[in-house]
């Protein structure tokens, strides 16, 4: 701890106050952990309420769609050539989706991948990431010159945080013993 920090709230200014700190604060957390339990249940409910109804509207709405498709490749004539239909309740057609590659029959993506590696033309296509290895200097750091991390322009830095983990596995009623020069 080799820096004051100031704060404009309440100073904390010994042992027992701290205690009854890190007590407040364990409440809380509990109180926290209480709240979202319940909020996670409550909308587990809300879920479980509508789920079941909007299954069977989506499986209705996949066959209903289902025989609409089928009409319309029976019925070609009624596009004029159109990609969609516009009708009274709405409109249905194709869409043309975005350009996508598969493998061709009794190809995978690595063979695919080794062919473009052999053939020099298509070297193009082949695509590599470089990155710093971040994890590989630290764990060579102790390996490395005095200089190098520098000449690298990177530094090998550590930080402290404050941290407070209150106890929560058990609940219980606890006698608030009063701080000491608390009235």
């Amino acid at each position: 701890m080799s820096k004051r920090i100031k704060s404009n709230g309440p100073v904390v200014r010994s042992r027992g106050e701290a205690e009854g700190v890190l007590a407040r604060i364990r409440v809380r957390v509990i109180d926290q952990q209480s709240i979202a339990a319940e909020r996670e249940r409550d909308l587990q409910a809300v879920d479980d309420k509508y789920k079941g109804r909007l299954v069977v509207l989506n499986q209705e709405v996949a066959a209903l769609t289902e025989q609409l498709r089928v009409w319309a490749e029976a019925n070609p004539s009624e596009f004029n050539g159109a990609k969609s239909l516009p009708m009274t309740d709405g409109v249905i057609g194709w869409r043309i989706g975005n350009p996508t590659l598969k493998t061709l029959s009794g190809w995978i993506w690595d063979r695919v991948l080794e062919k473009l590696k052999s053939a020099a033309t298509y070297a193009g296509f082949l695509r590599v990431k470089e990155e710093v290895d971040k994890a590989g200097i630290l764990a060579m750091r102790e390996n490395l010159l005095p200089g190098d991390l520098r000449e690298m322009g990177v530094r090998v830095v550590q930080e402290e945080s404050f941290f407070v983990e209150p106890k929560i596995e058990e609940v219980e009623t606890r006698q608030v013993v009063p701080a000491e020069g608390a009235a």
